[in-house]
């Protein structure tokens, strides 16, 4: 606490003493019959001016008690009604009553939100379930018919379905991730097995689209979550199938540096522009207009930078306008890391 504050919040008590001082001082001089000596009047002044300064002093300190005293307790999570009479001053008292009725109603608040909240996330963690099962059942239906349908209705109905599953499981994730440190398990993954099953999702889109796949590098083992890794990859993938041409490539490639172990996902097509860049991983940012036409909602990619940041790893981005656009996924490689455990 500061000395100017003490003396703002005093001031109507110290202008009080001051005055008072000065009228008595006034009085003293200019009454010529005042029958006390020089010398008395002297002594008088400085012991009043003594006293003044005790007070201060000591009601300086008593008020640094106080603030001690209200931090201690207002500051506190668990701040209970029975602390209010721990407090000596009664209107200290007032404040803690008013603080302590505030707390309460802001954890039954909280409380309530958090009930409704989880009861909100069950339903349509249940809801997605659900919408799967039908899901499967509607692509089992396409594949048994495909004999007897046009091979472009097939192929637009097989998008369409692959477009449903993944807006399904892009909010799948947001709804875990809300919950991330209670669904996550660090352990040594392959790069290969994660990179094959994010390739295994998009394998009838890259025949669709004739795009060519090249993978290059050694198969590493990071510290990392599988399902949650895996789903960041997937993104990346899928992004590069959406904004290849027909005919384009993607090259995925797995190295080791300085940074720790990378999977670089470069496809050619569209690109971004320079000044879109550091647009590309915030929320509802959707395409510049050298993209435009291109289906996207914008939160994708914010959602994987937002996993891998909670993971520990790093996803950054390079393009050029008209000839590729690069994602890489770094895991670093921090001693300390490999000592972290689930809570």
């Amino acid at each position: 606490m500061k000395i100017m504050d003490y003396f703002i919040e005093r001031w109507f008590t110290y202008g009080f003493i001051l005055v008072s001082y000065i009228f008595s001082y006034i009085v003293y001089k200019m009454d010529k019959k005042f029958t006390m000596s020089n010398s008395n009047g002297t002594y008088m002044m400085v012991s009043l001016l003594v006293l003044f300064v005790i007070f201060a002093i000591g009601d300086y300190l008593l008020y640094i008690y106080r603030i001690k005293k209200v931090k201690s307790h207002y500051c506190k999570k668990n701040f209970y009604e029975e602390s209010i009479e721990e407090f000596t001053y009664p209107m200290d008292k007032v404040y803690a009553k008013c603080i302590c009725e505030l707390s309460r109603e802001y954890e039954d608040f909280k409380e309530k939100i958090y009930n409704e909240s989880l009861d909100e996330s069950d339903f349509i963690t249940k809801w997605i379930h659900d919408i799967k099962v039908h899901i499967s059942a509607l692509r089992l239906i396409l594949d048994n018919e495909w004999g007897d349908l046009n091979f472009s209705i097939y192929k637009d109905m097989d998008k369409e379905i692959k477009a449903i599953e993944e807006a399904i499981e892009k909010n799948f994730y947001h709804i875990k991730s809300k919950n991330f440190y209670n669904d996550y398990k660090l352990k040594p993954t392959s790069t290969k097995k994660m990179i094959g099953q994010s390739l295994k999702k998009y394998a009838s889109i890259f025949s669709y689209k004739r795009i060519n796949i090249n993978i290059e590098g050694e198969d590493y083992k990071v510290l990392t979550d599988e399902k949650w890794s895996g789903y960041i990859i997937s993104q990346i993938i899928s992004n590069g199938v959406k904004y290849t041409n027909d005919g384009g490539t993607i090259d995925i490639k797995t190295i080791k540096d300085d940074r720790g172990i990378l999977i670089e996902v470069k496809n050619t097509g569209v690109g971004i522009d320079s000044k879109d860049i550091s647009q590309i991983f915030k929320r509802g940012y959707t395409s510049s207009k050298e993209r435009a036409g291109m289906k996207s909602t914008g939160y994708g990619m914010y959602l994987s930078k937002k996993i891998s940041h909670m993971l520990g790893h790093e996803i950054v981005m390079e393009s050029k306008v008209n000839e590729y656009a690069k994602f890489t996924l770094v895991f670093k490689e921090i001693d300390s890391i490999y000592n972290v455990t689930k809570v």
